[in-house]
């Protein structure tokens, strides 16, 4: 697990970028594929402006000094608008993370209830709640069907399927495959036990196996074939009970990576082939997290979805469109390679990115700005092995507003909604757009027409 440290108050979002407080962050290089922290020789860092504090965190960290040059593809082209072959109708679904606090108060229950029904949602992803008095445990994640059963029939009283929605990160280390499994035999297992009004649709899981520490690193072709292998065992239990099985996945499975320009492959049963195509082969439908609040442009929704309609089209898999409701963070990434210096910067006139390597160890990445930071930085590695540092660069600003609607407000997102539901419209594979999450959704649609935060 990473450490993080962070001193100073948090300036406002329009001040984020201007005023960096003193912050570092802990690593362990073995996570990078690397023996000793003396061998990193290039990275990249987040700075993460959470309300509770500025974090830094390592993206990744390599041993070779110069980045590749990565060709990539050209943009794609866009669909036709307001297509005469469009779909008569679509579905609206929406991803629901507060079952728990839904199944135990009748008043939540009632409003969501009537949320559902007043927004015409038709997929409900639904996160497996874990029964009173138990918990998740290596994968197996055991929820009460007398408790979600009549949850359900409610929903599909009011027009709207329900999908049993699970998902960790470490749910792709291979020691917690059977315990996954398990959780899917015990949604067959309640289908077949109660009547049909009571019974999950679908099977979706929301694993991001990219979270794992190391997947930036030497690992990454170990957890994607065991996401893949995973993935697989999923398919065939439910299936085997009549469940539509569902996976959530980035925009950028089917891109090629912006180290090697490759793109990401992974081997099932003796194939190799693209992890989207695996992912394809194996499930129902997907849902595309997708966000970006411009419908066009290299960067846009339109843009990142077009290869997974595509080929979802061709392998008869359905796709939903990923909308962001909720608060997120602005992140400034720092990307650091080429030559370094020992010792501590010379100076403060300039952002630098400073590591640390530790008695234990482990390393440190310091993110220096200003003459009092550099003092502080001085102070409390006086007992390094070793520093280094390199110049922290221009970085590169990932802006909530650019990927949630959440400071737009209803009307923008209605507005871009609409743009990507009449280009999509033609699209054999889209099924429609999907609402992440029910709380940020509602929380949006409760403003004032036309209120946006600042």
């Amino acid at each position: 697990m990473l450490a993080v440290f962070a001193a100073g108050i948090l300036p406002n979002r329009a001040e984020a970028q201007y005023d960096v407080p003193l912050v570092y962050a802990d690593f362990d290089p073995a996570d990078y594929g690397l023996a000793r922290v003396t061998e990193v020789r290039r990275g990249r860092v987040s700075l993460a402006w959470h309300p509770d504090g500025v974090r830094l965190t390592p993206y990744y960290l390599r041993s070779d000094p110069v980045p590749p040059r990565v060709t990539y593809p050209d943009a794609p082209p866009l669909p036709d608008p307001d297509s005469p072959n469009a779909r008569p109708a679509r579905e609206t679904a929406l991803w629901v993370w507060q079952t728990a606090r839904i199944l135990r108060d009748a008043d939540e229950r009632a409003a969501f209830l009537d949320f559902v029904e007043s927004q015409g949602i038709t997929r409900i992803f639904l996160h497996l709640a874990w029964a009173e008095g138990d918990a998740p445990r290596a994968g197996f994640t055991p929820f009460s069907g007398e408790e979600i059963g009549p949850l359900i029939a409610d929903l599909r009283a009011r027009g709207a399927l329900t999908y049993g929605l699970d998902g960790d990160r470490d749910f792709v280390r291979e020691e917690n495959h059977a315990g996954v499994w398990r959780t899917v035999e015990r949604m067959v297992e309640h289908n077949r036990s109660v009547p049909e009004e009571q019974r999950f649709y679908g099977i979706r899981y929301d694993i991001e196996p990219y979270l794992v520490p190391g997947f930036q690193g030497p690992f990454r072709q170990r957890y994607l074939d065991a996401y893949v292998t995973l993935l697989s065992g999923v398919s065939r239990i439910a299936r085997s009970g009549g469940l539509r099985v569902a996976v959530d996945i980035p925009f950028w499975f089917d891109a090629p990576d912006e180290e090697s320009g490759i793109y990401m492959e992974a081997t099932l049963d003796g194939r190799r082939a693209g992890v989207l195509d695996h992912i394809l082969s194996l499930v129902d439908d997907i849902a595309i997290m997708d966000y970006r609040t411009e419908p066009l442009g290299a960067n846009g929704a339109l843009a990142h979805s077009y290869h997974e309609l595509e080929l979802a089209a061709s392998m008869g898999v359905d796709v939903f469109v990923g909308v962001e409701t909720v608060p997120l963070i602005d992140e400034d990434l720092h990307t650091f390679f080429g030559p370094f210096a020992d010792g501590l910067p010379p100076h403060a006139d300039a952002r630098w990115l400073v590591l640390e390597e530790r008695a234990d160890g482990r390393g440190r990445l310091w993110l220096v700005d200003g003459g009092p930071q550099l003092a502080e930085v001085r102070e409390r590695s006086a007992d390094a092995v070793s520093l280094r540092y390199w110049p922290a660069g221009r970085p590169i600003r990932v802006a909530a507003d650019a990927q949630s609607f959440h400071n737009l407000g209803p009307d923008a997102m209605r507005s871009v909604t609409n743009e990507i539901i009449r280009y999509l419209s033609g699209e054999p594979a889209f099924a429609g757009l999907a609402f992440h999450d029910y709380m940020g959704l509602r929380e949006l649609l409760q403003r004032r027409k036309g209120d946006a935060r600042d």
